[in-house]
């Protein structure tokens, strides 16, 4: 009985080291189970994104990274982890981001995200009325974020200097490509001069528009001297050539 004891206790202490070392009691090695951090498979996925989208092209993005049930246990991949972007999303506003191990214990996991891309778009500086024409003082450059944004935005000041707004726009509102048009250069009814010209000559004679026209336009005149219709293009404010 003493010499059990005594064995006992000599046996306690190995079998406590080979606990300790990870290996079993039979002498067989035992290999630790091991997690894959979370951490590194959001980084894998918000790296994948950033990395697809052109920055310069914006003036701010902000990636928000969803995080993976804490109750989730994946094995450590042996191998890199594949990223590639779920069916349907697109790499703005909300997206999944499809996230792979193709180790000796494979596995897949999905990771939202929300994307918000930011720009500089041009606004008005103050209230406009319908049919106003823009100036370079009428509009003002704000940082906008594009994900709540549907339809078209200008992003350059230039583009719209001239056009004719179609509506009356309050100050600070985006000006969306559907709220303006080139302006009318000559109303109908007006009177205009109709300019003939070819090589060598050039001739000029006043007539009524018979209709609205913008530049680069086909409007139809009536001469006041012949009384005949013609057809020109409008060139410019009260101007149309028959050329």
């Amino acid at each position: 009985m003493i010499l059990a004891t005594a064995k006992a206790r000599l046996l306690f202490p190995a079998q406590l080291l080979l606990l300790l070392l990870g290996l079993q009691t039979n002498g067989a090695f035992a290999v630790p189970v091991t997690h894959h951090p979370h951490s590194d498979i959001i980084h894998s996925a918000e790296k994948f994104l950033s990395s697809n989208i052109d920055t310069k092209a914006f003036s701010r993005v902000d990636i928000k990274m969803g995080q993976l049930d804490s109750r989730l246990r994946l094995t450590q991949c042996s191998t890199p982890l594949t990223t590639s972007l779920a069916p349907g999303s697109h790499f703005s506003g909300k997206a999944t981001v499809h996230v792979k191990c193709t180790g000796d214990a494979p596995w897949t996991v999905f990771i939202n995200a929300n994307i918000r891309l930011f720009a500089e778009v041009i606004h008005t500086a103050e209230p406009l009325p319908r049919g106003h024409i823009l100036g370079k003082h009428d509009l003002v450059s704000i940082e906008s974020d594009l994900s709540q944004l549907r339809s078209g935005y200008y992003t350059r000041a230039e583009q719209l200097i001239g056009q004719q707004l179609k509506r009356r726009l309050p100050q600070h509102k985006i000006i969306k490509v559907n709220y303006v048009k080139p302006p009318t250069l000559i109303k109908r009814g007006e009177i205009v001069s109709i300019v003939a010209k070819n090589t060598g000559y050039s001739v000029k004679m006043s007539g009524t528009a018979l209709m609205n026209g913008i530049r680069g336009e086909r409007i139809r005149v009536k001469n006041l001297s012949s009384k005949r219709i013609i057809e020109g293009t409008v060139k410019e404010a009260g101007v149309v050539s028959i050329n």
